[in-house]
């Protein structure tokens, strides 16, 4: 073994992000996949262990979350706005409608949702989602408001749940919406599987390889607790925290 050791002409020794790197360059190979398992094993129980043995919010380790959670009340308010505007329906109507907005994109409610990630009663799910997820929720709450308003001008009087419906399933069905549904739908599949060991089963055949970019944005040096980017900016501190009293 010794003189196995002295043929090489040089010697090197890895650190975590090049072991990683060298991981996940070779995509085709079978010890590269099993490389990355274990490699992501290590991790995440070492992620765990500093967030109390929870993966649940590491969707807030992404430097774009803060924006999209500080913006979400705000799309929000204007789809409820729109239900109580539009909608003749009691006030189940804003838990049901936000579930059928949720099955739209990636075929789960809210309590489902909840129950996959094992969320306790009083955790806001879109506190766990990343942030393009939110985003797209975002675009869907905002144009089905703006397509609520339309119809109700036109009909001059507020839409029946069935009308509704029907609306939601035709501005889904929107062909400028497939390719975001679809990449809303791969990353929540790949990052819950990869990152939480979290299985949605409506969504397995978007079950993939995580890439680098995500192992980056989730466990890199960009990286921060939520916690961390806001105590960054006292000024950012105060707007998040009047957003979040909403």
């Amino acid at each position: 073994m010794l003189q196995e050791g002295l043929k090489a002409p040089q010697l090197g020794v890895f650190n975590f992000r090049s072991f990683l790197n060298l991981g996940m360059i070779l995509t085709e190979s079978e010890k590269a996949k099993a490389l990355r398992s274990v490699i992501l094993d290590i991790v995440i129980d070492t992620l765990n262990q500093k967030i109390g043995g929870s993966t649940k919010y590491i969707n807030q380790r992404d430097e774009d979350f803060l924006v999209a959670i500080m913006r979400e009340p705000i799309y929000r308010k204007e789809f409820t706005n729109a239900l109580n505007l539009y909608l003749d329906m009691g006030n189940y109507k804003y838990s049901m409608y936000t579930d059928k907005i949720y099955e739209a994109i990636f075929h789960e409610n809210s309590k489902e949702y909840k129950q996959i990630l094992q969320l306790e009663e009083k955790e806001n799910p879109r506190d766990t989602m990343y942030s393009e997820v939110l985003k797209l929720i975002a675009s869907f709450e905002i144009g089905i408001a703006d397509e609520m308003k339309k119809k109700f001008e036109l009909l001059q009087r507020k839409l029946t749940p069935k009308e509704l419906d029907e609306l939601i399933v035709e501005f889904s069905n929107n062909r400028f919406w497939i390719p975001q549904i679809e990449d809303v739908r791969t990353k929540m599949a790949c990052r819950d599987y990869g990152f939480r060991n979290i299985i949605h089963e409506r969504l397995k055949p978007y079950i993939n390889s995580l890439n680098t970019e995500d192992y980056n944005r989730f466990l890199g040096e960009k990286s921060k607790t939520l916690i961390e980017r806001v105590m960054e900016d006292e000024q950012l501190l105060d707007v998040f925290k009047r957003l979040k009293d909403r």
